[in-house]
């Protein structure tokens, strides 16, 4: 055999084993998106984790996808980079006179890398590891370990100039995604299916974000909360009732630290009774209870297990500090939810002058900095209403002001139990 022939065939195997090393990059990393969102039964990865090296990929995910993501693009860089001289010695086999242009070389070479790199590179190994994430882990997970000792200290390197490069741009490191979340994921939910519209695409970055919130981001302050009350006559209460417009109520004896259970306005409506005789007591339903800090992915689950709409939520002593609702959870994900009843007001709304806005007091803490851009360090109230209660320590009058992480705070509406609205001044700047 020639030498042009060894020269060609150790070219073509160097591209071969890049393309090979970044498919088992690929299978790992779509394995451990479907082992992180619950695309593999636990008892399964009860017995990947008993091997050490998996146990360590899946529980170390922020240095694993950094890791994938570097190795990816070496490898990426590296099949691009020999396969110009594999399709130069290609046509080098035939004679000198075959050789076609440079510039014809360098585009052959990139329509071969993309078409075979796009390939086998990507979409073999992708469906290899959603049609079975566990034993793709297991036939690939030793390459990742591999690139994580080899690549190493170029991904320190890179680290430290990351740092500097995002503290110019004036970005939080610590902010950065974690490569197996959102963009990783989207990619793969998206593969051999149509595009994510926008709406769809919105719930999805709505439904990931929701990780991060607990119940105390989305309850009702217990002031905000109308209740039927056990002292008061029949009548008294449903003419509360209909004033608000809900269709639940707890059931209390005067407040909610005795709430006995939800009322449900349709339980009322279906009393075949005389109405004198009407007993809220026989047709309250059972209340579920959440801590603050509950996950608000834990609590949907277990109200619609529990097919619950409404829940109370508890502080660390066991008082009841508000309620949150089925509904305040779907906001969350699909955003504002309205119905006939609910005022059209925007709970943010941008005035006439600069850097001015009215804000409603039931807008949630979360929206808030979202919207202005700003950071809250107040972690024991959820909405805009209670921030301004709290930090006054009463409820304020109308006209009073006063500033907080630095907006300028003038009250326009209130009443005897919350803040119905206020101004705000805030530059962004």
């Amino acid at each position: 055999m020639s030498a042009a022939w060894i020269d060609f065939l150790v070219s073509l195997s160097a591209v071969a084993l890049m393309l090979v090393l970044h498919a088992f990059l690929v299978m790992c990393e779509i394995s451990l998106v479907k082992f992180r969102y619950g695309g593999v039964s636990g008892q399964s990865l009860e017995h990947l984790k008993r091997r050490r090296g998996i146990a360590r990929l899946i529980q170390n995910s922020d240095q694993t996808g950094r890791t994938v993501r570097f190795s990816k693009t070496l490898c990426t860089v590296a099949v691009g980079l020999l396969l110009m001289p594999v399709v130069s010695d290609f046509f080098g086999l035939f004679g000198s006179a075959h050789v076609p242009d440079r510039w014809l070389v360098v585009l052959l070479s990139f329509a071969c890398a993309t078409s075979v790199h796009f390939l086998f590179a990507e979409i073999f190994p992708r469906g290899l590891a959603m049609r079975d994430p566990v034993k793709a882990i297991q036939g690939s997970y030793r390459v990742l370990w591999v690139f994580q000792i080899l690549t190493l200290p170029g991904m320190l390197f890179f680290r430290s100039l990351k740092r500097v490069l995002f503290r110019r741009l004036g970005v939080d490191v610590e902010d950065e995604l974690n490569p197996l979340d959102l963009d990783v994921q989207i990619r793969a939910m998206g593969e051999d299916s149509h595009a994510l519209s926008p709406v769809v695409r919105k719930i999805v970055n709505r439904t990931l974000q929701m990780q991060e919130l607990v119940v105390q981001d989305v309850l009702l302050p217990r002031s905000q909360v109308v209740i039927c009350d056990l002292e008061e006559d029949l009548e008294a209460n449903l003419k509360v009732m209909k004033q608000a417009g809900h269709t639940r109520f707890p059931l209390c004896r005067g407040n909610l630290d005795d709430c006995v259970g939800i009322l449900h306005i349709k339980d009322m409506f279906r009393w075949s009774g005389a109405a004198e005789d009407l007993d809220p007591m026989k047709l309250k339903r059972n209340v579920a209870m959440f801590d603050l800090e509950t996950p608000l992915e834990e609590a949907l689950e277990r109200m619609l297990r529990a097919k619950f709409h409404m829940a109370l939520a508890v502080d660390e002593f066991g008082g009841i500090v508000g309620v949150v609702t089925f509904e305040s959870i779907l906001e969350e994900l699909v955003g504002e939810i309205q119905d006939e009843f609910d005022s059209e007001e925007e709970q943010i709304r941008a005035l006439r002058a600069p850097d001015t806005y009215r804000i409603s007091g039931l807008t949630p803490i979360h929206d808030l900095e979202e919207s202005l851009g700003l950071e809250i360090e107040n972690e024991e109230v959820s909405t805009f209403g209670g921030l301004i209660t709290g930090e006054l320590g009463r409820i304020p009058a109308r006209g009073d002001t006063l500033s907080i992480a630095g907006m300028q705070i003038m009250i326009d509406e209130v009443d005897e139990r919350r803040v119905i609205a206020a101004r705000v001044v805030y530059s962004r700047a």
